[in-house]
């Protein structure tokens, strides 16, 4: 469940504004509008199939968005700013640890974000192998915010002397690719190894696991 507010947008008709009795919610379209942008990808659907798709007059969509590319944006945003937030809670909550304690919590917060938004790295990996407007706005809007507090996190052991001085591009990459594969793959992993990625005892076992690899890879050798 979300706990953030749900804003009702048309509780009542402006002249010559779109109403739809079926859907007076954005947020809930945009939830419902993401998961066919990751399961289509952005060229595989337009903003009037989009509207179908989730039980709304095209005449909604283009009032409240303008355009597909503006549509995709608003559902990457309001995924974006929840995960942003959670980690910038994790932030605050964690400050008093140090070492491998902290870097085991941000891994294990990145494992139930992804098992929450797997739409959001479905599109992430669709979208940033070349370069584009959208991915160009994806890395800079979203993403760089969002890989800073790993960053921040590992610079700040590598720079105590506790973890290998791995740079950013490798670690990182390593860190959040080893994480949310097993989800935004979750079909392949159905299909391949007969699991359910999002049952609760997955998501734990994969969180145990992925803090048993990724810890003993960034251990310094004993002296």
């Amino acid at each position: 469940m979300r706990d953030r507010p749900i804003t009702k947008l048309i509780e009542k008709r402006a002249p010559g504004r779109p109403y739809d009795r079926q859907s007076t919610d954005l947020e809930m379209i945009q939830r419902s509008v993401v998961k066919e942008f990751a399961k289509q990808g952005y060229g595989g659907v337009s903003l009037n199939a989009l509207a179908k798709k989730v039980g709304v007059a095209d005449s909604l969509l283009h009032y409240h968005f303008g355009s597909k590319l503006e549509l995709w944006k608003s559902c990457m945003e309001l995924l974006g700013s929840e995960i942003s937030e959670k980690f910038q809670n994790l932030k605050m909550l964690s400050s008093d640890l140090e070492g491998i304690a902290r870097i085991k919590l941000f891994n294990k917060q990145l494992v139930y974000i992804s098992a929450e938004y797997p739409e959001f790295q479905q599109i992430v990996v669709q979208e940033v192998f070349s370069e584009s407007e959208r991915s160009t706005w994806l890395i800079s809007n979203l993403l760089k915010p969002i890989y800073h507090y790993f960053e921040e996190v590992l610079r700040d052991e590598q720079s105590k002397g506790t973890i290998k001085n791995i740079p950013p591009a490798n670690l990182t990459s390593f860190i959040v690719g080893s994480i949310t594969t097993l989800f935004s793959r979750s079909y392949q992993m159905k299909k391949l190894y007969d699991i359910d990625a999002f049952c609760e005892e997955e998501i734990e076992r994969h969180a145990d696991l992925m803090n048993d690899l990724i810890i003993e890879g960034l251990r310094l050798p004993k002296s």
